[in-house]
């Protein structure tokens, strides 16, 4: 191998090196931060994705539809008050509410659950001579009980094509800023492209409903 070749595999390696201990390094901080977050009492939230259909589940999906997904919840540290807002976003950008659910981690019992689970369910009808209707079903369950709640909003029937977004692993954050959770979103060209929950993927969205965790004091 010549000096030149040498160097330049040299170099190679070198910044592969960096590469990887900078990732490594940005890993640990991360759980440092999120450790130091839980010690100083600030809630520390993980949101594991649940699916629905698995197994015996399968004979749910007919009731729910194509548009359906779960997740689970849970904190560590002080109770949160955890706000899930429903959000339509029309070209990349948020513009109407479509409802939220407050106190997501509401227990009616003297010890508070510090898990929820969320399940969701975007149902589309037609109604001849009118608009079309997109019906948002969100059930949340812990070891209280559970409970579902209901928003119908105005769908251009022209969305026809339609895809979810959504985390398959488990992530943890702090309840400090808005997180996106979980969403649908909708085309009028038959085509859906790849999406994630990164601001990025969100600002090429032709038309979404994106469901957001935010925190109130």
């Amino acid at each position: 191998m010549t000096a030149s070749k040498n160097k330049a595999f040299g170099i190679v390696m070198f910044v592969s090196l960096l590469a990887l201990l900078s990732s490594g390094c940005s890993s640990l901080f991360e759980a440092e931060t999120l450790e130091t977050e839980k010690n100083n009492g600030s809630a520390v939230i993980t949101q594991t994705s649940v699916e629905l259909f698995k197994g015996d589940g399968a004979k749910f999906q007919p009731f729910l539809g194509p548009m359906s997904g779960a997740f689970k919840l849970s904190y560590e540290g002080n109770k949160p008050n955890a706000i899930m807002d429903i959000d339509i976003w029309q070209n990349g950008k948020k513009v109407a509410s479509a409802g939220s659910i407050g106190d997501l981690f509401f227990h009616s019992d003297a010890k508070m659950s510090r898990e929820v689970e969320v399940i969701i369910s975007i149902d589309t009808f037609f109604i001849e001579g009118q608009d079309t209707f997109n019906t948002i079903k969100v059930s949340t369950k812990n070891d209280s009980g559970s409970s579902t709640a209901t928003f119908t909003i105005p769908w251009d029937k022209k969305l026809t094509a339609r895809g979810l977004i959504y985390h398959s692993e488990p992530r943890t954050f702090t309840a400090d800023e808005p997180v996106y959770l979980w969403g649908m979103q909708a085309t009028s060209n038959n085509v859906i492209s790849a999406a994630d929950l990164s601001p990025e993927s969100l600002s090429g969205l032709e038309r979404a409903l994106i469901f957001t965790l935010r925190f109130e004091d």
